[in-house]
């Protein structure tokens, strides 16, 4: 997975942090081992509670109008994530979780990048006069 400054950037630099850091540990993958597959998501999963928790807490705090919206999707991912890692534990499992992390993640975060992520940033900027 790329960062790319046309597609990604924001230009909300604690958004545009956050997503540069998640894009950095999924290409930390060393290997094409499943334990390999599994120890990036787990970092990915904490990197990206953290990152769902601050985003919530400005859309909290600015009183942001589709905040409901944008929580469940990010409930919705993270249970998908935890989803995969748990079930990781068969032959099965591994081989879900590896698609997951090569095709859905990637495509997950280029649509929640350009949509939600994209509105909401636009909102915040609004919000904060940058």
């Amino acid at each position: 997975m790329k960062f790319d400054k046309q597609k990604h950037l924001l230009n909300f630099e604690e958004m545009d942090s956050y997503h540069k850091d998640f894009v950095e540990i999924y290409n930390s993958l060393e290997n094409d081992s499943s334990e390999a597959y599994k120890n990036v998501m787990l970092k990915i999963l904490e990197q990206t509670r953290l990152h769902f928790c601050n985003e919530e807490e400005l859309m909290q705090k600015y009183n942001y109008p589709r905040l409901k919206e944008h929580s469940d999707e990010h409930k919705k991912v993270l249970y998908e994530m935890e989803y995969f890692i748990n079930g990781a534990n068969t032959k099965i499992g591994r081989n879900i979780l590896k698609s997951y992390f090569l095709e859905g993640l990637p495509n997950w975060f280029d649509t929640h990048l350009l949509s939600m992520d994209s509105d909401l940033s636009s909102f915040l900027k609004e919000k904060t006069n940058l």
